[in-house]
């Protein structure tokens, strides 16, 4: 019998290895995508079977009056959920009755958030689907012409937490799980230490989105978030038909440049939607994009993200070493230091900075792609254009070589 498990565990390759090892305490956790898939793909179904456009045919004030109720509401129903958060803690005589009415008030707001869930959803598909097929972001068929593809799809929900498994020698992410969303600070740090125990390093980190089809997008207040996620998650969709998609995970650069190709995508094309139909939003959005195009030496000093970068190149410089119980020691006694001063950082490990590293304008990152791919898209004609090679790209020398030319 112990031979038979030799055999089986030296024939599995080391990320389905590392599935196989954390199933004892990670597996009964792990979010079900095959459930999720079915569950909204068949409402889909049913409701383009009956008819129901989604919202998709209302006049346009009147949709866009829609979308802007449906995020006030969300915004509305996140305070009320605070507030019943924190006097739950409460032991003020009154806060029995002050929570019924929090409670009332709550689902009264969630009733009519999934009533204008539906409705919000198409509206907002049908804009980024709109502005996709203008910029040429297309695929020609013999029928039915240019059209956009896979379809903008997404649906609002609590998104999955991810299980991130870092080499410890190296930062390097070995393996990413996603979790069911709502478990508590017990259960992930248990999940965290036993996976540690496997001489890895893990972090469970919340999502704003999963890329998942349909892709999920986290429940928020922010229709600029909601929609800036649709289309960085529609972005992952479109590239896992090209190489570079179909590369993801295959080396840190590689997961970096399908991440920073969707935020740049994202970036461009939130900003258009929103001056489209939520110009109020715009101004706002407007002056976060500039300073992210902003070469690092021209940006405004962030001490946050200075900081982190500081800590990241110092722990790369000790790992590269082999001082590896030297650099836990140091982002551990970082991460209190930061926490004193206001920064609200839960593990800081290898797998923190394996996760967050791979978004090339995040804090933690120090790649040079951002900065990069920027510069590709800056010598472009078209958004489409820039989509359209990035895709092809195999490695990440060819993105150099691009640069060169």
């Amino acid at each position: 019998m112990a031979l038979l498990f030799v055999l089986v565990r030296a024939s599995i390759p080391p990320r389905d290895y590392l599935r196989f090892a954390v199933d004892p305490w990670a597996g009964r956790y792990l979010f079900n995508w095959l459930s999720y898939e079915w569950e909204t793909l068949s409402a889909r179904l049913a409701r383009a079977v009956l008819g129901v456009d989604g919202g998709a045919g209302e006049s346009r004030p009147s949709a866009e009056a829609l979308v802007q109720r449906y995020f006030a509401l969300a915004e509305e129903s996140q305070r009320l959920e605070d507030e019943l958060n924190r006097f739950g803690q409460d032991s003020h005589p009154d806060s029995p009755s002050v929570n019924a009415r929090l409670e009332q008030a709550l689902e009264v707001r969630r009733r009519e958030l999934s009533e204008l869930e539906d409705d919000v959803e198409a509206i907002l598909r049908q804009q980024v689907a709109s502005l996709l097929r203008e910029q040429g972001i297309t695929w020609r068929t013999p029928l039915w012409g240019e059209v956009v593809f896979p379809p903008v799809d997404f649906e609002f929900q609590t998104s999955p937490l991810l299980l991130v498994i870092s080499r410890r020698e190296r930062i390097a992410t070995l393996e990413q799980l996603s979790l069911y969303p709502h478990l508590d600070l017990a259960h992930i740090e248990e999940i965290e230490a036993r996976t540690d125990a496997l001489n890895v390093s893990s972090l469970v980190v919340p999502t704003g989105g999963m890329g998942s089809y349909p892709p999920i997008v986290a429940e928020s207040g922010s229709l600029t978030f909601a929609v800036g996620a649709a289309i960085h998650e529609w972005v992952h969709n479109y590239l896992y038909f090209f190489p570079l998609g179909q590369r993801y995970g295959d080396s840190p650069e590689l997961t970096t440049m399908n991440e920073t190709v969707a935020s740049l995508v994202e970036e461009e094309l939130s900003l258009e939607v929103l001056r489209r139909y939520y110009p109020q939003l715009y101004p706002q959005r407007l002056a976060e994009v500039e300073r992210a195009r902003q070469p690092p030496t021209e940006r405004p000093v962030d001490p946050f993200a200075r900081e982190m970068r500081r800590i990241r190149l110092h722990v790369d410089e000790l790992l590269a070493q082999g001082r590896v119980e030297e650099a836990e020691r140091f982002m551990e006694l970082e991460r209190r230091r930061l926490n004193a001063q206001g920064y609200s950082i839960r593990k800081l490990n290898q797998a923190y900075f394996a996760f967050y590293g791979s978004y090339a304008t995040d804090p933690a990152a120090v790649s040079p792609i951002g900065q990069q791919l920027r510069e590709l898209r800056a010598r472009g004609p078209s958004l489409a254009d820039f989509l359209n090679t990035v895709a092809q790209m195999r490695i990440y020398e060819e993105l150099l070589a691009a640069l060169h030319k």
